[in-house]
């Protein structure tokens, strides 16, 4: 078998994977810091699956499939920059979530939702995995502890801090060399 038609191949199965996608290859950093592209992957993934519970496709086998995809990913690359914004203003000022607060927010969360087994059921049926879940709540909870610090005026520090900093992307709709924030206009 020759490459091309190696290649011919391995291209009909990425197309016809149902909506599958293939782990983000590339770089997602702000200021130097990398960003978790697992954590990048279950994001899409969880949006579009359920764009996809309500009958909205999202796969690149469409012109408004793929649009949709990159409507998304451009969502969820803006949310872990934000993320990865407060995680460093955060630890700028010294605030620090510990495992045991973390685990009782979370436990706070499962019975919010009637317990684990109910808790589980509602991940999974947004695709996403407890310790993607985790991961974000994280965040939030770094969000409230500087607002606490910063008297209401954290969103606004947050957002010219977001501005400010340099990110390198290199997936989703950034893989094609475009420069952020340029490749995330729609």
């Amino acid at each position: 078998m020759n490459w091309r038609h190696l290649g011919i191949v391995a291209l009909a199965l990425s197309v016809s994977a149902c909506g599958m996608r293939a782990p983000a290859a590339g770089e997602l950093s702000v200021n130097g810091h990398a960003v978790s592209l697992a954590l990048y992957d279950s994001l899409v993934r969880a949006e579009q699956h359920r764009a996809e519970q309500v009958g909205i496709r999202v796969d690149a086998t469409s012109r408004a499939g793929r649009t949709r995809l990159a409507s998304m990913e451009t969502s969820v690359i803006h949310e872990l920059v934000r993320d990865a914004v407060v995680e460093q203003m955060a630890q700028a000022r010294g605030i620090r979530i510990t495992p045991a607060q973390l685990e009782q927010r979370l436990a706070a969360a499962e019975q919010a939702f009637g317990g684990t087994s109910a808790f589980d059921q509602a991940l999974q049926s947004t695709d996403l995995k407890k310790s993607d879940f985790s991961a974000l709540l994280r965040y939030r909870m770094l969000e409230t502890q500087l607002a606490q610090v910063n008297a209401g005026e954290v969103n606004l520090q947050i957002e010219t801090a977001v501005s400010r900093a340099r990110v390198v992307v290199t997936i989703g709709p950034c893989a094609n060399g475009r420069p952020y924030p340029a490749c995330l206009a729609t």
